[in-house]
């Protein structure tokens, strides 16, 4: 009885390494177990990467200033000729220019609107003008901001973690296709996930770096009162008289004119004038009689 017992606990752990070594042999290289273990190592990556941003240094405030102005100007061109010279002081550019010609006050003027972009931390100078009407709107996005950068490192790290696994796969001997696709398609889902979230953040990027101002330029001639004055019956008739006295005196302006100017020119001309009509009459007169005697 001892030998028995001395023998069954070794057949057991030979049967049991021999079950053990046939494992590992037959063992298939899945494409499953691939993605699986992959995962559970990016997933333990991730968690380490985001912990490690939120034990490092508070991300500086990520903000977007917008603003929102309306300028009342007599001469829509000349208003755009200024707003082109500011932008061109402070480094903006013109985003858009909506403008057209309208009836106001009986007169064709300029009028629309502009969309400028300017440099955020030259906003303020650009705003420090003449404005009628001004609505400046600032939003925080520094949560979103730091977000979209966790999220862009973690998946760069995954990128990085799955072209390694991918090389791995390819120089094993026993590789199979289906687990070198499946590794590449993990890898191609990674990378579209990290142009996505890359272009919202080159998106945050220009919006922070620059901000937008809407102008409406509007014609001076809209806020014109219809009635500047209140009417009275008094205006009217100075008005009146005034022309009255200015006909008046127009008339004997003329009236001088022609006494002092006109009368001795025409003397100058009739006198002669008359002497020739004198003198043709005379000679007709006698010719005639000449006639008659003979």
């Amino acid at each position: 009885m001892g030998r028995i017992r001395f023998t069954a606990p070794l057949w057991l752990m030979i049967v049991v390494w021999m079950c053990g070594a046939c494992a590992a042999r037959a063992e298939p290289m899945e494409s499953d177990n691939f993605v699986s273990e992959s995962a559970a190592a990016f997933a333990y990556e991730e968690g380490e990467t985001e912990q490690a941003a939120a034990d490092g240094e508070a991300w500086p405030r990520q903000v977007i200033a917008n603003a929102n102005l309306s300028l009342i100007v007599a001469d829509a061109e000349a208003a755009l000729a200024g707003v082109q010279e500011v932008l061109s002081d402070l480094g903006g550019y013109m985003a858009d220019m909506d403008l057209s010609k309208g009836g106001y006050d009986e007169s064709e003027v300029m009028h629309g609107s502009l969309t400028l972009r300017v440099p955020s931390d030259s906003l303020e100078e650009a705003l420090a003008r003449d404005v009628n009407f001004l609505h400046v709107n600032r939003q925080d996005v520094t949560d979103q901001y730091s977000d979209l950068d966790a999220r862009l490192r973690n998946l760069r790290a995954t990128e990085t973690e799955l072209l390694a696994l991918l090389t791995e796969v390819r120089e094993r001997p026993n590789a199979k296709v289906e687990d070198i696709l499946a590794v590449h398609r993990s890898l191609t889902q990674i990378r579209e996930e990290i142009e996505l979230l890359q272009g919202r953040k080159n998106l945050l990027d220009n919006q922070i770096d620059y901000s937008t101002i809407w102008v409406e330029l509007i014609p001076d001639s809209v806020f014109r009162p219809i009635v500047e004055e209140p009417w009275s019956a008094s205006g009217p008739a100075r008005g009146a008289l005034r022309a009255l006295v200015s006909t008046l005196q127009g008339l004997l302006t003329a009236l001088i004119w022609a006494v002092l100017y006109l009368t001795p020119l025409l003397l100058v001309f009739l006198i002669p004038l008359a002497a020739l009509i004198w003198l043709v009459r005379l000679w007709v007169g006698r010719r005639r009689k000449g006639e008659e005697s003979g």
